[in-house]
């Protein structure tokens, strides 16, 4: 068999070699239509057992299978197959998705990426959410060498296919599917009647009719009877044909047993039929189910499952619920326990839910939350939708499950805030008497909720438990936390990293870097693109650039370093470009991430580096105007901690800047309270932008280290403060400018030196190039500002007199001074006004209190 995972052939079955020709034919799409029991599954089960074709065969199982669900069975058969290899992006589907790859796009690459022809048979197409069946349709005309082979129930695919462009199809419908006469002969066999052959062509030849009848067998001549007990139901065909009893010896109603309580699972192996009927010889059950024609093997090896055909399972699960609707929550559980170790995470927590066994979801959700996250969104909310939320309150890992997968949905943001708040309530709660791995799950919760809601400070003292207690952890705690490990330290990292905790930020996305790298688990790449992009940010460019190259060499899931998972990546690379003077490189970084703007929580620090790429291009007010769209945009959406909120003052400030208006930029960086080392510096930066090389370094002297230094912002006051001497012609201006060259040369920042005005650039070339050659290259992003002089209470009213009157005694007179102290303050006067004559100051002074 080339076509791995396809089932055998059924039992009483015949030979559609017309059909078979049609599917065997090089047509790109071929869709069987029909209802059930029509046959479909038989045929596509003949074809490939004797076709030379190579491909695999899936079987959807469960209603309304979502994109990224369908493309993770896809990619789990291929596997299976042998057929993926390193580095093809389905190798790590799952993570790829649920770190926010496009499903279609992933599967359509990764079929190309096989390189090889390929026939997939999708049985049970129409199980596929109508949304999505386009989107699966649509790779085939993309990927060379690919065919799709469908069996539905639905017209509606049918239907669905016709506007694929360039695809020719085929279709085998009902009527190609109906048994001939001579179909229902060999069928039936050689010693039945015509008058039987006739009965059955009356009813247009179904083959689940035909079937049904050779399995039951000539138990009476009336024609009539046997029709009529054959087209009952299935559940009638089934008990008909189990009186002879099977190879094991089980009695009817054993056998019948055995088929309720398997009727339970979507799909099972004989280890989960056991478990579910408490029959050992379950395997065996399940072959005589095979046999008698209730469903089919799928898969190979340990992967092989078993599925009932799906309108017999509803049978007997209406059965089940009636006589033993006791044992149904004991019976669902064992299918989740069993979907959770075999890989199947949705199916394992919506089991748990019907359950009530809210324990285990939770268990279920600890393991597999980023997956259900992001490929079973729509699903998760469906599976909970009946459970009220009082159930909830000792399970704050599932309120946050939901929160997340609701503050995802633009419409939804009241149900996300309701489930925040019980995630952050139930975390408090549990987390006093909680073993300590969990009392880090808790508060690692809480500290994330808080943030995302917009409460900073809170979510930084949850985030310092967290992180206290996840560095004392044993090594039996540390095993309860398993793979989770690294995703707990990226959170409690960004908290930090939102509360301007740089230290603790860097040294938590370490931790998560080198837990994940040990331990192969995929959200450790993280951890390391958040180190790489915070160290960028905070102006650290070496380590910024070590970790980023770090990453680039590592194998990420598809997806993953163009989504939310690598947004620090692309953050990182994009500040690497800017500090090399290289916009249209960052911006390529920045659009990576568009997609994502709407959800991203680092959305400043993306808007941050728009501003500064609209500076490199000359449009500081066009960018301006982007900011504050976004900022309106965002702010329906959460609040901004302190953190943030100063990030964008200075965003906003820069911009008004770098557009030449010096007192925008001032008054955009008003604050209230202490004012942190970098508000200093950015006000500096203005007074050097207005002239003021002693106002800045007056300002510079008082920017003492504080919680926000950086590398950033030490690089930034050293330029400043080299450009100001210089500017003054100060004795030290050498020795400074040397000094902020090497800083710049030893750190890898070039951005510093461009933002600064061109005059004070020119200044300082001489003294930068000798030490860093690398900052010829650089512009000056930021014009000299109109002057706004800053006159003394004395200098003002020297000015006020100046026009009323010509001589100095006149003005010493009317001030009640000296002429000396009138002539002193005159010379400071025309000094800062940039004149030399009393004509000139009063025209300058004219201009200035013009409004």
């Amino acid at each position: 068999m080339t076509v791995w995972g396809a089932p055998r052939l059924p039992p009483h079955f015949v030979s559609r070699p017309g059909l078979v020709d049609i599917l065997e034919s090089p047509v790109p799409l071929a869709i069987v239509h029909g209802p059930a029991g029509a046959g479909k599954t038989s045929l596509l089960a003949e074809w490939a057992a004797g076709t030379a074709q190579h491909g695999i065969w899936v079987q959807f199982e469960t209603a309304d299978t979502t994109g990224p669900a369908a493309v993770s069975m896809i990619a789990a058969e291929l596997s299976a197959a042998g057929m993926i290899s390193e580095p093809n992006p389905l190798q790590l589907a799952d993570a790829a998705m649920a770190g926010g790859a496009d499903e279609w796009s992933l599967l359509r690459r990764g079929l190309q990426a096989l390189g090889r022809e390929l026939v997939l048979v999708i049985d049970r197409a129409d199980l596929l959410i109508p949304s999505e069946l386009h989107s699966l349709l649509s790779i085939l005309p993309r990927v060379e060498g690919l065919r799709l082979v469908l069996s539905t129930r639905r017209i509606s695919v049918v239907d669905a296919s016709t506007p694929v462009v360039g695809v020719v199809r085929s279709v085998i419908g009902w009527k190609e599917l109906a048994f001939s006469r001579s179909d229902v002969r060999v069928a039936l066999g050689a010693g039945e009647t015509d008058e039987l052959v006739d009965e059955v062509m009356r009813f247009g030849g179904s083959p689940l009719l035909t079937r049904a009848l050779a399995a039951a067998g000539p138990r009476t001549s009336d024609v009539p009877e046997r029709i009529a007990r054959a087209a009952d139901t299935y559940a009638s065909y089934v008990w008909a044909n189990t009186a002879a009893g099977g190879d094991s010896g089980e009695t009817v109603e054993q056998y019948r047993s055995f088929l309720l309580a398997i009727s339970i699972a979507d799909a099972l192996d004989g280890e989960l039929a056991e478990d579910l009927s408490g029959m050992p010889q379950a395997v065996a059950l399940l072959d005589r189910a095979e046999r008698d024609g209730l469903g089919l093997w799928h898969g190979e090896g340990a992967t092989r499952t078993f599925t009932l055909t799906p309108l017999l399972r509803e049978t007997f699960l209406q059965e089940l619920k009636n006589e033993r609707r006791a044992a149904l929550a004991g019976l669902r559980r064992k299918v989740a326990v069993w979907s959770h170790a075999h890989g199947r995470p949705f199916e394992a927590l919506d089991f748990a839910v019907r359950a009530k066994d809210l324990a285990f979801a939770s268990t279920v959700a600890r393991s597999s939350w980023m997956l259900l996250l992001r490929n079973h969104g729509s699903q998760v909310i469906e599976a909970f939708a009946t459970t009220p939320l009082v159930a909830l309150r000792q399970y704050p890992l599932l309120s946050l499950l939901l929160a997340l997968i609701f503050n995802a949905r633009a419409h939804h943001r009241v149900r996300a805030i309701e489930f925040f708040g019980l995630a952050i309530a139930s975390s408090r709660i549990l987390g006093s008497r909680a073993s300590p791995a969990d009392r880090a799950l808790f508060r690692t919760i809480e500290s994330s909720s808080l943030r995302v809601l917009g409460s900073f400070e809170p979510a930084l003292s949850a985030a310092e438990s967290a992180y206290e207690t996840l560095m004392g952890l044993d090594l039996e705690d540390l095993a309860r936390l398993g793979r989770l490990q690294p995703a707990l330290f990226n959170h409690v990292g960004i908290s930090f990293f939102y509360n301007g905790r740089m230290e603790k930020a860097m040294a938590s996305f370490r931790r998560s870097s080198s837990i994940g790298e040990a331990e192969n688990v995929p959200s450790g790449l993280e951890g390391l693109a958040l180190e790489a992009g915070a160290a960028a940010i905070t102006g650290d460019l070496v380590t910024a650039e070590d970790r980023s190259a770090d990453a680039l060499r590592r194998h990420w899931p598809d997806g993953w370093i163009t989504g939310y998972m690598g947004s620090f990546y692309q953050v990182a690379e994009a500040f690497i470009a800017l500090e090399h003077f290289d916009a249209e490189k960052a911006d390529e970084h920045v659009r990576s991430l568009d997609r994502h703007r709407a959800t991203i929580e680092h959305w400043p620090i993306l808007a941050h580096l728009d501003a500064l790429i609209a500076m490199f291009r000359g449009d500081p007010d066009r960018a301006l105007l982007d900011l504050e769209r976004e900022i309106a945009t965002h702010s329906k959406r959460s609040s901004l901690g302190p953190f943030t909120a100063a990030r964008l003052r200075a965003t906003r400030s820069l911009l008004h800047l770098a557009a030449g208006d010096a007192d925008a930029a001032e008054s955009a960086h008003a604050v209230q309270g202490r004012r942190a080392r970098r508000d200093t510096v950015a006000l500096a930066r203005i007074m050097l932008a207005r002239g003021n090389p002693d106002g800045a370094l007056e300002l510079l002297g008082q920017a003492a280290p504080g919680d926000d230094q950086t590398p950033r912002v030490e690089g930034e006051v050293l330029v400043l403060r080299a450009a100001a001497l210089t500017a003054g012609e100060r004795t030290e201006a050498s020795a400074a400018t040397r000094r902020a060259a090497t800083f710049l040369q030893h750190s890898h920042q070039g951005l510093a030196f461009a933002l600064i005005p061109e005059t004070h650039q020119r200044g300082m070339m001489p003294g930068m190039l000798a030490v860093n050659p690398a900052l010829a290259s650089a512009p000056s992003l930021v014009p000299v500002a109109e002057t706004r002089v800053s006159l003394t209470a004395r200098e003002e009213a020297v000015a006020e007199q100046l026009a009323r009157f010509a001589s100095v005694s006149d003005i010493a007179t009317a001030l009640t001074v000296s002429p000396n102290t009138v002539k002193s303050q005159l010379r400071s006067l025309y000094r800062k006004l940039g004149v030399s004559n009393r004509a000139d100051a009063i025209a300058v002074l004219s201009q200035r209190r013009a409004p």
